[in-house]
């Protein structure tokens, strides 16, 4: 039961307490797919936080061809969001294009000085 109630909480914190991120752009399109030919849904205003809930590869912006997922159910370049890393912060989205999969990605350290 104490290994249950300590999962439960677990799962609970991460879920309530996801990491926002801020839109670096003026006026930042989410779009319906990973890609500048995707319908526009919604906008974002720079210095809004965004939730991501996963991330996929798309059309390249800037050199970047990394697209979030966010919590609106639309896509934004994630050149236009500041992560604080270049590559993936959270899993990637499955091959419909929603949810997450069991797949993480993390960002590889050169430690060699």
């Amino acid at each position: 039961m104490k290994l249950f109630s300590l999962a439960l909480f677990a799962a609970l914190s991460a879920t309530s307490f996801a990491k926002t991120y801020p839109v670096t752009g003026n006026t930042v399109n989410c779009r319906s797919g990973p890609g500048t030919s995707y319908g526009v849904k919604k906008l974002y205003q720079k210095g809004q936080s965004v939730s991501i809930s996963c991330q996929t590869s798309g059309t390249s912006v800037s050199g970047n061809n990394i697209w979030d997922k966010t919590s609106d159910g639309c896509y934004v370049a994630d050149y236009y969001i500041k992560t604080g890393v270049n590559g993936y912060v959270t899993t990637k989205c499955g091959s419909t294009g929603g949810g997450g999969s069991s797949d993480s990605y993390c960002k590889k350290i050169n430690t060699a000085g």
